[in-house]
């Protein structure tokens, strides 16, 4: 099906000056159409709704075209569904906000007459889990002063699925990313994933947050999204996630995604431990993280072993959880650390310059961190105040 909606907004350009020109005499004149492309949309199913701005003015419109990346929505595209009863269909971020997002940006420019489009899942803004007729609306909110072009409401239908039919999909989905290794294309897949808002999905977000590693790519990514705000605040979701940490180490990402679901210190220290044991080492790097803010004494030893091995990449969160803790132990780690000759690791940075910003850190920015703070004769006086 093909549906659109159209309005009209005068919208000045990023560089326009806030003063109005008589009957709009050189400004842009942006219309927005909204309109969904699917033949056919389920329950579960993306629904790509294609927001299209176009300059009927007579002077170019200059904004940024973003694209999306692992930081969130867009902010200047929006979409509010409403179902038959009326009722604004729940955000998926309404409890835990997001950041707006908006990845690789360059300059784009409307010439009069000329038009773009962009194409954003109203899964993002509406959590659709029930089959029905929807009136979805749609805004863009102009460059520069951010004015807000807004569409009438279209109709969208989405079709039931059976429990036996959703499980076949959930089934369809899980094995196509299983069989992908193209970063961009498994991201694309978790989304799917995602929009289906179903608990069977569970074990391929987890397995798909363990396949993502160190480096945390775009699919595990949406993984976090989908526990965060696609899937039901239940026990077997979080009793899954728990199972898991509890037997291979967190993953990238898990430390976030416990404390969003409300796991408490008590329940994560347990599996910061089993992160830091010598046999995890994929979990090393978020056993440490989590060690920053969830210390205790009991995780130094392995925190200085994997601080003074060079030959891995969880020293730098190591560091800062050995800063964020004072012990002796931790005090003396730290000020080998300094005097450590190092080349740079990928960051640019030497195991010195690392260490220095982590003591500053440990005295001026300690965030959430719950351990002991570093005294004042433990390090110089340069490293007390911020750089």
């Amino acid at each position: 099906m093909t549906l659109c909606a159209t309005v009209i907004l005068v919208a000045p350009s990023a560089s326009a000056e806030d003063t109005p020109k008589p009957d709009n005499e050189g400004s842009p004149v942006l219309t927005l159409s909204i309109r969904c492309d699917a033949l056919v949309a389920k329950v579960g199913d993306e629904v790509p709704i294609t927001f299209v701005i176009k300059n009927k003015g007579d002077s170019d419109y200059q904004y940024p075209d973003r694209t999306y990346d692992r930081s969130g929505r867009m902010g200047e595209y929006e979409l509010t569904a409403v179902d038959e009863e009326g009722k604004v269909v729940p955000d998926p971020r309404a409890k835990r906000r997001g950041g707006i997002g908006g990845g690789v940006e360059r300059q784009g420019r409307l010439a009069p007459g000329e038009s773009f489009t962009k194409s954003i899942a109203l899964n993002r803004w509406a959590l659709l889990t029930k089959p029905g007729v929807y009136r979805v609306a749609g805004t863009y909110r102009t460059a520069g002063s951010r004015r807000e072009v807004r569409s009438p409401a279209l109709t969208l239908e989405l079709k039931p699925r059976t429990d036996e039919e959703m499980a076949a999909h959930v089934q369809a989905l899980t094995d196509q990313l299983a069989t992908t290794r193209d970063g961009h294309t498994r991201a694309a897949r978790v989304r799917k994933l995602m929009y289906t808002c179903d608990r069977r999905i569970v074990p391929a977000l987890i397995e798909t947050m363990y396949e993502s590693g160190p480096a945390r790519d775009d699919a595990g990514y949406w993984a976090g999204e989908a526990f965060h705000y696609y899937l039901p605040d239940d026990q077997a979701v979080g009793d899954a996630l728990l199972h898991a940490a509890a037997n291979r180490g967190l993953a990238v990402g898990m430390f976030w995604t416990l404390k969003q679901r409300g796991f408490t210190r008590e329940q994560i220290r347990p599996l910061i431990e089993v992160s830091l044991s010598p046999n995890r080492r994929a979990a090393w790097s978020e056993g440490a993280l989590a060690a920053q803010e969830y210390a205790d004494d009991r995780f130094t030893p392995r925190l200085i072993a994997i601080a003074k091995d060079p030959e891995n990449t969880a020293r730098v969160p190591t560091i800062y959880a050995l800063a964020l803790n004072r012990t002796d132990e931790s005090v003396a780690t730290l000020k080998a650390l300094l005097v450590e000759p190092d080349p740079p690791n990928p960051m640019g940075r030497t195991i010195r310059q690392i260490t220095e910003d982590a003591i500053r850190s440990a005295y001026v920015y300690r965030g959430n961190a719950q351990g002991r703070p570093l005294r004042t004769d433990d390090f110089d006086l340069k490293y007390q105040r911020p750089n």
